[in-house]
């Protein structure tokens, strides 16, 4: 435990002593954290259903969503995810989370500052999905926190503090739909009162959606009028 909080200091600190450079191919850079090539590279979701941010292959008509979100409506508002779960996007989240590789949390909390601003206005508060206090002993950190942090610092939004994971689940890697449902079955709690009306959870990726699902439906029973995602990634899921 001693060693990663040294990694994570030792991370932060060398961001800001060192010259600038670009977090996927190294250059240097006058500020930003993607170069320009670098960025316009990056693995761009493109056209997606509105209600969930699955990738979809043509535009749908206003205010209809695609034919999973029909057929079994998330509780989730509203979902967003930037980029899709392919390279380098998948390698550089798990470098983030599994190496303690800091640097990239700013980096991609940033490039969620635009989708904040166009697609989640009136959002009052952000949550971080929460670890299991286990989970976050052994690594050190909660990287939906680590993405959070400019969220909230640059919109003034409070970050949420009273919703813990509750049961221990294995990581949902490798779960099918059915199986990463009950794995998150009752695996949040709100501790005290929830004081916001639309929170908007933040997470690394969404893949079925079933973590922030589950995590929507207990701010709802905890009294949230309305509950939107924003993760970094959104995986396809057909």
């Amino acid at each position: 435990m001693k060693r990663k909080s040294i990694t994570v200091a030792v991370s932060g600190l060398s961001r800001l002593l060192l010259p600038q450079s670009c977090v996927l191919c190294g250059d240097r850079l006058a500020e930003g954290y993607f170069c320009r090539a670098c960025r316009s590279d990056l693995p761009w979701t493109g056209i997606a259903c509105e209600r969930c941010g699955q990738p979809v292959a043509a535009p749908l008509a206003p205010g209809t969503h695609c034919v999973d979100c029909q057929s079994h409506p998330p509780p989730f508002e509203k979902a967003v995810a930037p980029l899709l779960y392919t390279f380098p996007i998948d390698s550089a989240l798990k470098a983030l989370k599994f190496k303690q590789q800091l640097f990239y949390a700013p980096a991609f909390g940033d490039l969620l500052l635009t989708p904040l601003e166009q697609s989640f206005s009136d959002v009052d508060a952000v949550l971080p999905v929460p670890l299991h206090p286990r989970r976050h002993a052994l690594r050190g950190f909660n990287q939906a926190a680590e993405l959070s942090r400019p969220l909230c610092r640059k919109r003034g939004l409070p970050m949420i503090g009273n919703v813990r994971r509750v049961r221990y689940t294995q990581p949902q890697t490798g779960l099918d739909a059915a199986e990463r449902r009950r794995n998150m079955k009752a695996a949040f709690q709100v501790r005290g009162a929830l004081r916001c009306r639309h929170p908007l959870v933040v997470d690394d990726v969404i893949t079925t959606g079933e973590t922030c699902s589950q995590l929507c439906r207990t701010l709802l029973g905890a009294g949230a009028s309305k509950v939107s995602v924003l993760a970094v990634a959104r995986a396809a899921t057909s």
